[in-house]
């Protein structure tokens, strides 16, 4: 008779750590390096099987500023009005220094597929005018020779450019280890019990890159998968628990959707 295959014993290690409570004698410090220990372990199985499941996704191919377009156009946008948007733009105006120097109504109609045109179009316009003021070129190239934490704090001195945005430009374009959270990232990372509801986006933000290694190729497998998850399975609403590949791993799912013990299913011990 062939034997069944089984998961590594690690998840069920953290699930107790996670739903059982503390144990006895340890020290508030102690319990909080066995959690945090648990939570990187954790994340290092949700990544792979990511990966394993949706494939691991390919580098962005465009420049730092072309990237910054790119997410500025995709606020509370879908990917597909995005990128006819983007591509409209490079098709119209051919340079990112005639997208500066257009009218802004022209700008506008070029990008009306984006949800708030009115709000993005002068707002894309005011910042590729003060990159040409500050640095005398169309150009963001030099971010990637930075620091981390002075790209970051670079980049978001323009209005409309949050740590999201900013985030997402020094990984996708200068591969640079530093982890967007975006509402897919938020809400599952929330309901896979790996930081508390409470917080917002930026709040998590620091406490989820401490649970992944300083790898801009890890840290980007990560988010993409879980954006991708967030689309395609564990949505806002009616998330299809049932078919997730995660769902072992997930507080949400013993909390809320894992079908309750029936009688008789667990044999007494003596």
């Amino acid at each position: 008779m062939r034997q069944k295959q089984h998961r590594p014993q690690w998840p069920a290690r953290y699930a107790q750590t996670l739903f059982e409570g503390e144990a006895e004698g340890e020290s508030p410090g102690q319990r909080a390096e066995q959690e945090g220990a648990a939570r990187r372990l954790r994340v290092q199985e949700i990544t792979r099987r990511l990966v394993a499941h949706y494939g691991e996704p390919e580098w962005s191919r465009k420049d730092p500023l072309s990237q910054l377009v790119d997410v500025l156009l995709s606020h509370r946008t879908r990917d597909e009005q995005t990128a006819a948007a983007y591509a409209s733009l490079r098709q119209h105006f051919g340079s990112w220094e005639a997208v500066r120097d257009a009218p802004t109504a022209a700008v506008e109609k070029a990008i009306a597929l984006v949800n708030w045109p009115e709000v993005k179009a002068p707002r894309l316009q005011a910042i590729l005018r003060q990159i040409t003021a500050e640095r005398g070129a169309l150009n963001l190239d030099f971010l990637c020779g930075l620091p981390v934490e002075e790209s970051l704090t670079w980049l978001s001195r323009f209005e409309g450019v949050g740590p999201k945005t900013a985030a997402c430009v020094l990984l996708f374009s200068c591969r640079q280890p530093v982890l967007p959270v975006d509402t897919h990232v938020h809400r599952i990372s929330i309901r896979l019990g790996l930081i508390p509801a409470r917080l917002t986006p930026e709040q998590a933000q620091p406490i989820l890159q401490a649970l992944l290694p300083a790898d801009a190729r890890t840290i980007y497998n990560f988010h993409k998968g879980l954006v991708w998850h967030g689309q395609r399975c564990c949505f806002f609403q009616r998330p299809r628990c049932e078919q997730c590949f995660l769902r072992d791993l997930c507080a949400y799912y013993a909390a809320h959707q894992r079908p309750a013990a029936k009688p008789g299913d667990q044999k007494g011990t003596a």
